[in-house]
């Protein structure tokens, strides 16, 4: 079977695949977010002892780096996907794609199988 031919078109992500690709992009806003002042141990008003504030650092800049790391690849692979699939490179289209993909990763990946009826 051929592959199915958006010709530049971009379907929204609905139900079941929305939610998690909002909460993904929920994540990855605040992995990206300056550090907290309660995560500073120099900050003579944070409630958290020091090994927790420096704990919480950590796991926000690996969270931080996994995700938009991970991200980034799997956007990459995304693009030859839609360009099987005759989404144009830098339409209008094309950049909706890649921001979903981008913010959403594998969700959007499911999203785009179901769009194109390999998955139902």
């Amino acid at each position: 079977m051929a592959p199915k031919n958006f010709r530049n078109t971009y379907t929204p992500p609905s139900h079941p695949h929305l939610k998690p690709i909002i909460i993904c992009g929920v994540v990855m806003a605040l992995s990206a977010a300056p550090v907290p002042a309660m995560f500073r141990p120099d900050n003579f008003g944070s409630p958290l002892p020091e090994n927790v504030a420096t704990a919480g650092r950590w796991i926000q800049a690996g969270l931080f780096y996994f995700l938009f790391g991970a991200h980034a690849v799997e956007t990459v692979m995304f693009m030859k996907r839609l360009k099987e699939h005759g989404v144009g490179f830098m339409s209008a289209a094309w950049w909706k794609w890649v921001g979903t993909c981008f913010v959403g990763g594998q969700f959007c990946f499911k999203h785009f199988d179901r769009v194109v009826g390999k998955q139902l």
